[in-house]
């Protein structure tokens, strides 16, 4: 059954991805049609600033899963019920921090917001940011339950929920936008939603996991240990969050609302290729955190992580190549002007960085599992730093690309080189050995490389349609080459397994 939810679980995630993407290709240029550049400009800068009000969490999700674990090893229901409790009674006392602070922010919207904004805009943003915050806040206490699904690895009901409200946001959205609604309407739509999927889940975790809660005898003991473990998940949470989306608001300060709007869209693409790289090892964190409270052997680790790693290469390389061929004509269609163009070669730039950091991504939860993640905290305060340092000159020059470029340098000298030799020297995993066997996919991409760059220079299509057959052909390129140049034996299977089954089941029919 386990096996059965992990991957039904990865599976659906990218199902639930695929689903976000399509969803976009028509929710975005609607939303952006509707509010203008300067209001869907507005939403873009007070999304970075929610999100750095939501580190107030202090990575205790990554926490729960680590103690919860342990306590699940031992088969301690009273600690698995007050651990609950005091997770809780934690986040509803965080949450409400969260609020005073987003309220007292948006208080002084012009110094948030900068200068290059009017005072309509800063007045807009204000009172986003102000319902942005009482969502945020309800969502603390509300995680617990979300996490304790995921500790479960009941994998399947919570990403159906998750398709659902990605389906049902643009069908209530894309009505309210087209009859006059504007981006404050958006927000409290999404508060709604957040109310309802949050008490979803706790029917779920009650009736179904029957979650265990005791709020009398709070362990402020278990606290105080968890601080230490916390406070580097916390701080790499931080600089993570701020390394990628600081962009925005350096755009916001130094060039105004147009500038974000178009930066926003390459922006947006990454997410979503940061998001796909993840959905492998997002499944995999409580059996990461499993094996090591078992005391696996370092080779089991090794193995995972390197399988993970390869999986996560080749999905993210077949995505790069495709946005090679069709991404150009894709951002324009997308955005509904040529001056989404620029966004090209910006958004290039981000994937090829993010390509080849989060191929990595289980490697952070070995090190969280072991508690041994404080250096990568502190080099990512380094990348951070070292990004607003490269990156804020760029940015008053060269705007979008600047912002891009100085990710790309800073995240390739801390999150790759850096962490390549921490994993190496102080986890024990075998780094020279995973990067062998990524080398390996190698020879497998010079042929994708090729025809995507021929499909970029001579293919122009001018509509979603005429997309299909260079989108078509380079995915075909992409998996005949891949699968005959790069491909091992587990790869193989993972394919050929479930095409064996449709075919034994429609031939004994």
């Amino acid at each position: 059954m386990k096996i059965n939810q992990l991957k039904a679980g990865a599976l659906l995630s990218y199902v639930s991805m695929g689903l976000s993407t399509v969803i976009s290709l028509v929710y975005t240029p609607v939303m952006l049609q509707r509010l203008g550049d300067s209001e869907f400009g507005v939403y873009q800068t007070v999304l970075p600033i929610i999100s750095y009000l939501n580190l107030l969490s202090f990575g205790l999700g990554s926490a729960y899963v680590h103690y919860y674990s342990r306590y699940k090893t031992q088969n301690d229901r009273d600690g698995m019920a007050r651990l609950n409790g005091l997770f809780i009674m934690t986040y509803m006392v965080l949450g409400a921090l969260l609020l005073a602070i987003g309220f007292w922010i948006s208080m002084h919207g012009d110094v948030v917001f900068g200068k290059k904004l009017t005072a309509e805009e800063i007045a807009l943003g204000e009172t986003l940011l102000r319902i942005l915050s009482v969502n945020a806040a309800i969502t603390f206490p509300l995680s617990v339950f979300e996490s304790h699904i995921t500790i479960h690895e009941h994998y399947m009901f919570q990403k159906v929920v998750s398709m659902i409200k990605q389906v049902l946001n643009p069908l209530v959205m894309i009505p309210l936008l087209i009859i006059g609604y504007r981006s404050v309407t958006l927000t409290i739509v999404t508060l709604i939603f957040t109310v309802v999927t949050g008490v979803i889940n706790m029917i779920y975790c009650f009736r179904k996991l029957r979650m265990p809660i005791r709020f009398a005898r709070p362990d402020f003991r278990l606290l105080r240990e968890m601080s230490g473990y916390t406070l580097y998940v916390f701080l790499g949470i931080v600089v993570e969050n701020v390394n990628w989306s600081i962009g925005r608001l350096l755009l916001a300060w130094c060039h105004g609302t147009t500038a974000v709007t178009i930066f926003a869209l390459a922006a947006q693409l990454n997410v979503y290729y940061l998001t796909f790289s993840n959905a492998i090892s997002n499944v995999l964190t409580p059996r990461v955190h499993r094996l090591v409270a078992e005391n696996a052997p370092m080779r089991a680790l090794n193995a995972l992580f390197t399988k993970v790693g390869r999986l996560q290469f080749i999905l993210l390389g077949c995505i790069f190549f495709g946005f090679v061929a069709v991404g150009k004509p894709f951002l324009i269609l997308w955005g509904g002007a040529e001056q989404f163009g620029v966004d090209y070669a910006v958004t290039l730039v981000l994937f090829f960085t993010t390509m080849w950091t989060n191929i990595q991504t289980v490697g952070i939860e070995i090190q969280r599992a072991k508690n041994m993640h404080k250096f990568r905290s502190l080099t990512y305060l380094g990348v951070t730093v070292a990004n607003i340092a490269i990156s804020l000159p760029l940015c008053m020059r060269f705007e979008g690309m600047g912002i891009a470029i100085g990710t790309a340098i800073s995240t390739f000298v801390g999150n790759l080189l850096l962490m390549n030799w921490y994993y190496h020297r102080r986890i024990g995993l075998n780094i020279p050995k995973f990067w062998r066997h990524i080398s390996r996919l190698f020879p497998s991409m010079i042929l994708p490389a090729i025809v995507s760059a021929l499909l970029a220079v001579f293919v122009h299509p001018t509509s979603y349609w005429e997309m299909i057959l260079p989108g078509c052909c380079i995915v075909a390129v992409y998996g005949i080459s891949v699968w005959l140049f790069g491909l091992n034996r587990y790869e193989r299977e993972l394919v050929l397994n479930p095409l064996r089954r449709i075919f034994g089941r429609f031939l004994r029919r």
